[in-house]
Protein backbone atom coordinates (compact mmCIF):
# COMPACT_ATOMS: atom_id res chain seq x y z
CA UNK A 1 0.00 0.00 0.00
CA UNK A 2 1.44 3.68 -0.56
CA UNK A 3 2.57 5.03 2.48
CA UNK A 4 -0.72 7.73 2.22
CA UNK A 5 -3.04 5.12 2.52
CA UNK A 6 -5.28 5.66 5.08
CA UNK A 7 -3.61 8.83 6.70
CA UNK A 8 -4.34 12.72 5.93
CA UNK A 9 -0.95 13.66 7.27
CA UNK A 10 2.55 12.69 6.95
CA UNK A 11 5.83 13.82 9.02
CA UNK A 12 9.18 13.79 7.16
CA UNK A 13 11.64 13.56 9.43
CA UNK A 14 15.54 13.14 10.14
CA UNK A 15 18.87 15.13 10.25
CA UNK A 16 20.07 17.99 8.10
CA UNK A 17 21.53 17.07 5.10
CA UNK A 18 19.39 14.29 4.16
CA UNK A 19 17.17 15.12 1.30
CA UNK A 20 13.60 15.42 3.63
CA UNK A 21 12.75 18.35 1.12
CA UNK A 22 13.11 16.74 -1.28
CA UNK A 23 11.28 13.47 -0.40
CA UNK A 24 8.51 15.32 1.36
CA UNK A 25 7.92 16.87 -2.76
CA UNK A 26 8.33 13.50 -4.39
CA UNK A 27 5.94 11.82 -2.34
CA UNK A 28 3.00 14.81 -2.46
CA UNK A 29 3.85 14.72 -6.45
CA UNK A 30 2.92 10.88 -5.97
CA UNK A 31 -0.21 11.32 -3.66
CA UNK A 32 -1.07 14.02 -6.26
CA UNK A 33 -0.60 11.61 -9.17
CA UNK A 34 -2.65 9.16 -7.74
CA UNK A 35 -5.89 11.95 -7.83
CA UNK A 36 -5.12 13.24 -4.04
CA UNK A 37 -5.80 16.78 -3.50
CA UNK A 38 -2.27 17.06 -1.94
CA UNK A 39 -0.04 20.01 0.05
CA UNK A 40 3.10 19.88 0.80
CA UNK A 41 4.73 22.67 3.33
CA UNK A 42 8.49 23.15 3.97
CA UNK A 43 9.88 25.06 6.65
CA UNK A 44 13.70 24.73 4.68
CA UNK A 45 15.10 28.12 4.97
CA UNK A 46 17.00 27.50 1.59
CA UNK A 47 13.78 27.53 -0.38
CA UNK A 48 15.17 24.57 -2.25
CA UNK A 49 11.37 23.26 -2.73
CA UNK A 50 10.50 25.96 -4.09
CA UNK A 51 13.01 26.15 -6.65
CA UNK A 52 11.91 22.45 -6.86
CA UNK A 53 8.11 23.23 -7.54
CA UNK A 54 8.81 25.45 -10.26
CA UNK A 55 7.09 28.53 -7.93
CA UNK A 56 8.54 31.78 -7.73
CA UNK A 57 6.13 33.18 -5.14
CA UNK A 58 6.04 31.43 -1.43
CA UNK A 59 5.07 31.85 1.03
CA UNK A 60 2.57 31.54 4.67
CA UNK A 61 -0.25 30.76 1.58
CA UNK A 62 -0.47 27.54 -0.84
CA UNK A 63 0.57 28.00 -4.47
CA UNK A 64 -0.46 25.87 -6.88
CA UNK A 65 1.65 23.59 -8.84
CA UNK A 66 1.50 23.86 -12.23
CA UNK A 67 -0.19 20.74 -13.88
CA UNK A 68 0.83 21.84 -17.38
CA UNK A 69 4.42 22.22 -16.37
CA UNK A 70 4.28 18.67 -15.04
CA UNK A 71 2.57 17.22 -17.75
CA UNK A 72 5.65 17.93 -20.30
CA UNK A 73 7.80 15.77 -17.74
CA UNK A 74 5.81 13.06 -18.50
CA UNK A 75 3.32 13.27 -15.01
CA UNK A 76 -0.44 13.54 -15.31
CA UNK A 77 -1.40 15.07 -12.13
CA UNK A 78 -5.10 13.30 -11.36
CA UNK A 79 -5.22 15.73 -8.34
CA UNK A 80 -4.16 19.01 -7.67
CA UNK A 81 -0.76 19.43 -5.99
CA UNK A 82 0.13 22.66 -3.18
CA UNK A 83 3.06 24.14 -2.09
CA UNK A 84 3.35 26.38 1.23
CA UNK A 85 6.46 27.35 3.30
CA UNK A 86 4.91 28.64 6.48
CA UNK A 87 6.43 32.05 7.75
CA UNK A 88 7.56 31.68 11.49
CA UNK A 89 6.41 35.69 12.35
CA UNK A 90 3.11 35.42 10.62
CA UNK A 91 2.26 32.52 11.96
CA UNK A 92 2.50 33.69 15.14
CA UNK A 93 0.75 36.68 14.48
CA UNK A 94 -2.06 34.77 13.32
CA UNK A 95 -2.22 32.93 16.25
CA UNK A 96 -1.57 36.09 18.39
CA UNK A 97 -4.36 37.95 16.52
CA UNK A 98 -7.12 34.45 17.18
CA UNK A 99 -6.38 34.45 20.93
CA UNK A 100 -6.21 38.10 21.85
CA UNK A 101 -9.19 39.39 23.71
CA UNK A 102 -9.69 42.40 21.29
CA UNK A 103 -8.35 44.52 19.36
CA UNK A 104 -6.34 46.95 21.72
CA UNK A 105 -4.41 43.87 23.31
CA UNK A 106 -3.74 42.26 19.88
CA UNK A 107 -1.86 45.17 18.08
CA UNK A 108 -0.01 46.08 21.58
CA UNK A 109 1.68 42.49 21.74
CA UNK A 110 2.06 42.60 17.30
CA UNK A 111 4.09 46.10 17.78
CA UNK A 112 5.88 44.96 20.99
CA UNK A 113 9.64 44.90 20.06
CA UNK A 114 10.70 41.91 21.98
CA UNK A 115 7.67 39.80 20.23
CA UNK A 116 8.64 40.72 17.02
CA UNK A 117 12.59 39.16 17.74
CA UNK A 118 11.18 36.22 19.95
CA UNK A 119 8.97 35.24 17.71
CA UNK A 120 11.59 34.63 15.15
CA UNK A 121 14.57 33.44 17.00
CA UNK A 122 13.39 31.86 20.19
CA UNK A 123 14.22 27.84 20.49
CA UNK A 124 11.70 26.10 18.87
CA UNK A 125 9.43 28.99 16.92
CA UNK A 126 10.73 27.08 13.61
CA UNK A 127 8.53 24.19 14.81
CA UNK A 128 6.06 26.09 16.66
CA UNK A 129 5.25 27.72 13.67
CA UNK A 130 5.50 24.69 11.35
CA UNK A 131 3.17 22.41 13.68
CA UNK A 132 0.45 25.55 14.29
CA UNK A 133 -0.05 26.08 10.41
CA UNK A 134 -0.24 22.41 10.08
CA UNK A 135 -2.83 22.11 12.47
CA UNK A 136 -4.58 25.21 10.69
CA UNK A 137 -4.55 23.45 7.58
CA UNK A 138 -5.30 20.05 8.59
CA UNK A 139 -8.44 21.53 10.69
CA UNK A 140 -9.30 23.65 7.42
CA UNK A 141 -10.28 20.21 5.45
CA UNK A 142 -9.45 21.63 2.15
CA UNK A 143 -6.65 18.65 1.44
CA UNK A 144 -6.83 14.88 0.97
CA UNK A 145 -2.88 14.77 2.45
CA UNK A 146 -0.88 17.39 4.35
CA UNK A 147 3.12 15.96 4.05
CA UNK A 148 5.50 17.99 6.03
CA UNK A 149 8.80 18.35 5.78
CA UNK A 150 9.99 19.28 9.29
CA UNK A 151 12.88 20.79 10.76
CA UNK A 152 16.38 18.79 11.25
CA UNK A 153 16.39 17.07 14.55
CA UNK A 154 18.80 14.37 16.14
CA UNK A 155 15.52 13.72 18.45
CA UNK A 156 12.04 13.43 17.76
CA UNK A 157 10.99 15.08 21.30
CA UNK A 158 12.82 18.31 19.87
CA UNK A 159 9.95 18.56 17.07
CA UNK A 160 7.26 17.12 18.86
CA UNK A 161 7.49 18.93 22.34
CA UNK A 162 7.53 22.59 20.33
CA UNK A 163 4.30 24.09 21.17
CA UNK A 164 4.80 22.79 25.25
CA UNK A 165 8.23 24.20 25.38
CA UNK A 166 7.23 28.02 23.49
CA UNK A 167 4.48 28.11 26.66
CA UNK A 168 7.28 26.55 29.31
CA UNK A 169 8.83 29.36 28.20
CA UNK A 170 5.84 32.45 28.95
CA UNK A 171 5.54 30.57 32.04
CA UNK A 172 8.36 30.05 33.31
CA UNK A 173 9.32 31.74 36.57
CA UNK A 174 12.11 34.06 35.80
CA UNK A 175 9.02 35.90 33.75
CA UNK A 176 6.43 35.55 36.37
CA UNK A 177 9.07 36.59 38.75
CA UNK A 178 9.15 40.01 36.86
CA UNK A 179 5.37 40.33 37.42
CA UNK A 180 5.21 39.63 40.97
CA UNK A 181 5.84 42.75 42.50
CA UNK A 182 2.08 43.66 40.77
CA UNK A 183 0.35 40.86 41.12
CA UNK A 184 -0.05 40.31 44.50
CA UNK A 185 -3.12 42.32 44.38
CA UNK A 186 -4.61 40.07 41.84
CA UNK A 187 -3.99 43.02 38.88
CA UNK A 188 -1.96 42.97 36.18
CA UNK A 189 -1.46 46.80 35.08
CA UNK A 190 0.67 48.04 32.24
CA UNK A 191 1.75 50.54 34.84
CA UNK A 192 4.32 48.31 35.34
CA UNK A 193 6.18 49.71 32.13
CA UNK A 194 6.86 52.43 34.94
CA UNK A 195 10.40 51.44 35.08
CA UNK A 196 11.60 54.03 37.48
CA UNK A 197 8.57 52.61 40.03
CA UNK A 198 10.03 49.59 40.42
CA UNK A 199 12.53 47.98 41.71
CA UNK A 200 13.31 45.36 40.36
CA UNK A 201 13.45 47.01 36.96
CA UNK A 202 16.26 49.24 37.94
CA UNK A 203 17.81 46.44 39.27
CA UNK A 204 17.44 44.40 36.29
CA UNK A 205 17.63 47.73 34.12
CA UNK A 206 21.37 47.55 34.72
CA UNK A 207 22.01 44.46 33.09
CA UNK A 208 19.64 44.37 30.35
CA UNK A 209 18.88 47.41 29.76
CA UNK A 210 15.64 49.18 30.89
CA UNK A 211 13.79 49.65 27.44
CA UNK A 212 14.81 45.95 27.07
CA UNK A 213 12.97 44.83 30.25
CA UNK A 214 10.02 46.99 29.50
CA UNK A 215 9.72 45.54 25.90
CA UNK A 216 9.22 42.03 27.69
CA UNK A 217 7.42 43.06 30.62
CA UNK A 218 4.62 44.42 27.75
CA UNK A 219 4.49 41.31 25.71
CA UNK A 220 4.47 39.16 28.88
CA UNK A 221 1.71 41.45 30.31
CA UNK A 222 0.13 41.05 26.98
CA UNK A 223 -0.43 37.54 27.11
CA UNK A 224 -2.02 37.18 30.65
CA UNK A 225 -5.24 35.56 30.49
CA UNK A 226 -4.53 33.82 26.74
CA UNK A 227 -2.21 31.12 27.88
CA UNK A 228 -5.39 28.55 28.27
CA UNK A 229 -5.89 29.20 24.41
CA UNK A 230 -2.40 28.42 23.92
CA UNK A 231 -2.22 25.77 25.76
CA UNK A 232 -5.67 24.08 24.46
CA UNK A 233 -4.24 25.03 20.97
CA UNK A 234 -0.92 22.92 21.86
CA UNK A 235 -3.27 19.74 23.58
CA UNK A 236 -4.85 19.58 20.06
CA UNK A 237 -2.06 19.83 17.94
CA UNK A 238 -0.57 16.67 20.49
CA UNK A 239 -3.64 15.16 19.75
CA UNK A 240 -3.55 15.52 16.50
CA UNK A 241 -0.18 14.09 16.18
CA UNK A 242 -1.02 10.80 17.55
CA UNK A 243 -4.31 10.47 15.78
CA UNK A 244 -4.47 7.57 13.28
CA UNK A 245 -4.47 9.76 10.64
CA UNK A 246 -1.28 11.02 11.03
CA UNK A 247 2.37 8.83 10.24
CA UNK A 248 5.93 9.20 10.50
CA UNK A 249 8.76 8.81 7.94
CA UNK A 250 11.84 8.70 9.13
CA UNK A 251 14.65 9.81 6.13
CA UNK A 252 18.35 9.23 6.21
CA UNK A 253 20.74 8.04 3.99
CA UNK A 254 23.14 4.79 3.56
CA UNK A 255 25.84 7.01 4.72
CA UNK A 256 27.28 4.98 8.36
CA UNK A 257 26.41 8.12 10.21
CA UNK A 258 23.33 8.13 10.40
CA UNK A 259 22.39 4.70 11.87
CA UNK A 260 22.73 6.25 15.19
CA UNK A 261 20.19 9.34 13.57
CA UNK A 262 17.86 7.00 12.97
CA UNK A 263 17.86 4.63 16.02
CA UNK A 264 17.79 7.71 17.83
CA UNK A 265 14.67 9.33 15.53
CA UNK A 266 12.79 5.61 15.56
CA UNK A 267 13.27 4.66 18.73
CA UNK A 268 12.34 8.63 20.03
CA UNK A 269 8.96 8.92 18.13
CA UNK A 270 7.88 4.83 19.40
CA UNK A 271 8.77 5.98 22.89
CA UNK A 272 5.90 9.30 22.20
CA UNK A 273 3.58 6.87 20.72
CA UNK A 274 3.71 7.96 17.30
CA UNK A 275 3.91 5.33 14.24
CA UNK A 276 6.45 5.32 11.66
CA UNK A 277 4.73 4.32 8.43
CA UNK A 278 8.20 3.85 6.75
CA UNK A 279 11.75 4.59 6.15
CA UNK A 280 13.47 6.27 2.75
CA UNK A 281 16.70 5.97 2.35
CA UNK A 282 17.64 8.58 0.36
CA UNK A 283 21.09 8.68 -2.07
CA UNK A 284 21.24 4.94 -3.06
CA UNK A 285 24.21 4.23 -5.20
CA UNK A 286 22.93 2.35 -8.08
CA UNK A 287 24.95 -0.93 -9.61
CA UNK A 288 27.41 -0.04 -11.86
CA UNK A 289 26.57 -2.00 -14.72
CA UNK A 290 23.00 -2.52 -14.30
CA UNK A 291 21.79 -5.74 -14.04
CA UNK A 292 24.93 -7.40 -14.80
CA UNK A 293 26.70 -9.31 -12.28
CA UNK A 294 29.94 -6.55 -11.27
CA UNK A 295 32.28 -9.70 -11.84
CA UNK A 296 30.78 -10.45 -15.56
CA UNK A 297 31.32 -7.25 -16.28
CA UNK A 298 34.44 -6.55 -15.21
CA UNK A 299 35.65 -9.57 -17.01
CA UNK A 300 34.24 -8.31 -20.18
CA UNK A 301 35.71 -4.81 -19.98
CA UNK A 302 38.94 -6.74 -19.74
CA UNK A 303 38.58 -8.12 -22.59
CA UNK A 304 37.56 -5.43 -24.40
CA UNK A 305 40.18 -3.61 -23.10
CA UNK A 306 42.91 -6.14 -23.95
CA UNK A 307 44.16 -4.45 -27.17
CA UNK A 308 44.52 -0.78 -25.69
CA UNK A 309 47.84 0.91 -24.33
CA UNK A 310 48.40 -0.60 -21.07
CA UNK A 311 48.22 2.64 -19.08
CA UNK A 312 44.57 3.57 -20.55
CA UNK A 313 43.37 0.36 -19.87
CA UNK A 314 44.97 0.40 -15.90
CA UNK A 315 43.47 3.67 -15.81
CA UNK A 316 39.78 2.80 -16.75
CA UNK A 317 39.68 -0.85 -14.71
CA UNK A 318 41.14 0.88 -12.10
CA UNK A 319 38.21 3.53 -12.12
CA UNK A 320 35.35 1.09 -12.32
CA UNK A 321 37.12 -0.86 -9.89
CA UNK A 322 36.62 2.02 -7.54
CA UNK A 323 32.76 2.51 -8.59
CA UNK A 324 32.06 -1.43 -7.79
CA UNK A 325 33.77 -1.18 -4.39
CA UNK A 326 31.89 2.28 -3.74
CA UNK A 327 29.01 0.36 -4.88
CA UNK A 328 29.69 -2.47 -2.44
CA UNK A 329 30.31 -0.54 0.70
CA UNK A 330 27.16 1.09 -0.20
CA UNK A 331 25.38 -2.45 -0.14
CA UNK A 332 26.68 -3.11 2.85
CA UNK A 333 26.00 0.02 4.89
CA UNK A 334 22.48 -0.12 3.84
CA UNK A 335 22.04 -3.71 4.82
CA UNK A 336 23.28 -2.73 8.08
CA UNK A 337 21.13 0.00 8.22
CA UNK A 338 17.81 -2.05 7.69
CA UNK A 339 18.54 -4.14 10.19
CA UNK A 340 18.65 -1.17 13.00
CA UNK A 341 15.56 -0.34 11.27
CA UNK A 342 13.77 -3.87 12.14
CA UNK A 343 10.58 -4.55 11.10
CA UNK A 344 9.81 -0.79 9.37
CA UNK A 345 9.06 -0.78 6.18
CA UNK A 346 11.86 0.15 3.50
CA UNK A 347 11.73 2.61 0.31
CA UNK A 348 14.84 3.32 -1.71
CA UNK A 349 15.78 6.45 -3.64
CA UNK A 350 18.28 6.69 -6.31
CA UNK A 351 21.16 8.51 -6.13
CA UNK A 352 20.88 11.60 -8.81
CA UNK A 353 23.65 12.59 -10.86
CA UNK A 354 23.35 16.18 -9.09
CA UNK A 355 21.31 17.45 -6.18
CA UNK A 356 17.77 17.24 -6.83
CA UNK A 357 17.08 20.98 -7.50
CA UNK A 358 14.06 20.85 -9.93
CA UNK A 359 10.91 19.19 -11.26
CA UNK A 360 12.67 16.86 -13.30
CA UNK A 361 14.74 15.53 -10.60
CA UNK A 362 11.49 15.06 -8.68
CA UNK A 363 9.78 13.46 -11.44
CA UNK A 364 12.83 10.58 -11.82
CA UNK A 365 12.30 9.52 -7.82
CA UNK A 366 8.25 10.36 -7.56
CA UNK A 367 7.61 6.63 -8.77
CA UNK A 368 9.15 4.88 -5.98
CA UNK A 369 6.53 6.38 -3.83
CA UNK A 370 3.66 4.77 -6.06
CA UNK A 371 4.75 1.04 -5.13
CA UNK A 372 1.97 -0.87 -3.55
CA UNK A 373 4.43 -2.44 -1.04
CA UNK A 374 5.84 -0.28 1.74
Amino acid sequence: MPLWSDRRVLLCVGTGGVGKTTVSAAIALAAASRGLRTLVMTIDPARRLANALGLSEFGNMEHEVSAEVLAKLGVELQGPLWAMMPDVKRTFDDLIARAAPDAERRDKILRNRFYQRFSTVLAGSLEYAAVEKLYEVYASDRYDLIVLDTPPSQNATDFLQAPGRILDFLEQDTLQWILKPYGAAGRFSFKLLDVGSSFVFRSLGKLAGAETIGQIVEMVLGFQGMYDGFRHRSTQVRQLLMSDEVAFVVVTSPQPAQRGSVRQLREGLHHEGMRVRAAVVNRVRQPPFGEVSAEIAMEELRRAVADWPPEEASGVLEALGEEVELWSRGQNSLGTLREVLGDTPVVELPELPLDAHDLQSLVALYGAFLESDH
